[in-house]
Formats: C-alpha cells, sequence, structure tokens
C-alpha cells in the first residue's frame, strides 16, 4: 500500500509538468469539427476575440482561393523541435489545396518562445522565408515579448493575409535590400533554373527509348492499378515506333477527386467551407503538403 501511495503521489506530481505538452497527433484539429474554425487554441493562449478574428480572416482567404492557412498555439510540444512539428503537423491535416498547395501553417509554443511558419510550395513564391521572417519581427515579436500572444497573432495572421491578397506592409526598409548576393542566387536557382532544369529532364527520360536511345517512346494508353484514399496507381503503356520497343512504366498519382485525406479521412477537399450544410457542420483542409519553407522566431 506504501508503494502505492508513493506513486501514486509521483505521478500527481508529473501531470501538471505533462499538463499543455503535446505530440503533433494530439493537436486537436478544430476544421474538422467546425469548418467555420481555423484556429487551434487547446491551452487558451489567445483570446476568443483574437481567435474569432484569425478565424475570420483565414476563412476569406480560402473562400477566394488565395490560401489555407491554419493557426495553433500551444504552451509546449514533445521534442522541442518547431519545424519538424509544424510540418508533420499541418501535412497531417492537410493544409491548402491538393492542386496549388497554397497552405500557411502557423505555430506558437509558448514555452520554448518561438513562432514558426510553415509554407506549401504554392505560396513560397508570395511568402518567401525571408518574408516570413520579417513578418515576426515587425509585427508578431514585439507583442510577444509583452505578453500579448493575441496582439502579436492577430498583427501577424493580419500582415500575411495582407500580401497574399496582393497588398503591402510596412516590413521596417526595403525587403530586399538586406539580401545578400548569394542568397538571390539560391532564390533564383530554386525558383527558375532548377524547376525548367527539372522539366527538361522529365521529358528527356520520358521520352528516351531503353532499346534504341532516340527521344521517340509516345504515350499508347493508361490504367489506373489501384486507388487508395489519397493516390492512385497508374500503369503507362509506350510504344517506341522506332524500334518497336514497348515500354511500360508505373506511377503514383496524387488524387483530386473531392476524397480526403491526411490522418482520420473522411474530409472533403476544398470547398468544404460554407457550401451546402449547416453552418457547425465538420469541415477539413484540402489535401496540401509542406517542404522546408517558412522562417521560425524566438523572442
Amino acid at each position: 500500500m506504501r508503494n502505492i501511495a508513493i506513486l501514486c503521489l509521483l505521478l500527481a506530481c508529473a501531470l501538471p509538468a505533462l499538463a499543455g505538452t503535446y505530440r503533433a497527433d494530439e493537436i486537436p484539429n478544430v476544421q474538422r469539427m467546425d469548418r467555420r474554425r481555423y484556429v487551434s487554441d487547446p491551452d487558451g493562449i489567445l483570446s476568443p476575440a483574437a481567435v474569432a478574428h484569425i478565424d475570420s480572416v483565414c476563412a476569406s482567404l480560402r473562400e477566394r482561393g488565395l490560401a489555407q492557412v491554419a493557426v495553433v498555439a500551444v504552451d509546449d510540444i514533445a521534442g522541442g523541435d518547431t519545424f519538424s512539428f509544424a510540418v508533420d503537423l499541418f501535412r497531417s491535416w492537410g493544409v491548402g489545396s491538393a492542386k496549388s498547395n497554397n497552405g500557411l501553417g502557423i505555430l506558437l509554443v509558448k514555452d520554448l518562445r518561438e513562432i514558426r511558419f510553415v509554407t506549401g510550395g504554392g505560396l513560397e513564391g508570395i511568402l518567401p522565408d525571408a518574408l516570413c521572417k520579417r513578418i515576426q519581427l515587425n509585427y508578431m515579436l514585439p507583442a510577444f515579448r509583452e505578453g500579448d500572444y493575441s496582439a502579436g497573432m492577430v498583427a501577424g495572421v493580419g500582415a500575411a493575409a495582407t500580401i497574399l491578397e496582393g497588398g503591402e506592409v510596412d516590413l521596417g526598409g526595403d525587403a530586399d535590400e538586406d539580401l545578400p548576393a548569394w542568397m538571390i542566387f539560391t532564390i533564383v536557382f530554386g525558383f527558375v533554373i532548377f524547376p525548367l532544369g527539372m522539366v527538361l529532364a522529365n521529358y528527356y527520360f520520358s521520352r528516351r527509348c531503353p532499346k534504341c536511345r532516340k527521344l521517340t517512346l509516345k504515350q499508347q494508353s493508361q490504367q489506373v492499378l489501384s486507388v487508395t484514399r489519397n493516390y492512385r496507381l497508374v500503369e503507362y503503356t509506350y510504344v517506341c515506333p522506332n524500334c518497336g520497343a514497348v515500354v511500360k512504366r508505373r506511377s503514383r498519382n496524387l488524387r483530386d477527386d473531392n476524397f480526403g485525406s491526411g490522418a482520420g479521412g473522411g474530409t472533403i477537399i476544398g470547398g468544404g467551407f460554407g457550401r451546402g450544410m449547416g453552418g457547425g457542420m465538420g469541415g477539413g483542409f484540402g489535401g496540401g503538403s509542406f517542404g522546408g519553407g517558412g522562417a521560425g522566431s524566438r523572442w
């Protein structure tokens, strides 16, 4: 009995320390419960007025097809790596359209004193890393340092929304003046040279016949071999008119036919916001994904 009592006491002491520490799969996805909601704030860090305002801004961006934004504010996260946590979290939710990959995930971790943006590939040209960083430094961190997380989050989301709408915000100077030459080269290479090279390489390898080595392959047919919730496995048949070779290739293609994605399934891609159903019904994001875009700041 004495050992049991000691164990219970230790557990009672440990529970407060564990409260507010989340794994990615433990963050409530409020969008699934109510399509009008985009802010998950399980620890009550933000005021109700701030949450309602941010939800309204995010809904407007989505309705106009500009972006899908998800905002999360928690006391602490497991592991302490906000970048990996944010990518895993917002990727599992499928934030962003599956076609345009226009997701923006914003994660505030109070105990780590860190704000993190992650962007889908479709937004990286509109919200590049340097611009995400400036939004955090100029609009969010000053309020966060004063403990006013609501004001900082409202200001940061508002600045991001203005840029997504094609407007301009005050970023404390010329946004390009601090960019070194190597960064400009990296941006040009990443957004122009590399994608163009990938397109040309894909064209070369898709048309090149493995038998006669000429760029003469032509697609003859395609067949869907299997279908999952997120992908179709398709087999393509190519014929070379030069040597008569028949080549079969398989590809896993992302589905775009209104089936949900992300953990738990059952959501509707795009268009799930406020159309044809009651306002309180659940929704879902659009099947987007995330790579390495975004930025993080500490205060």
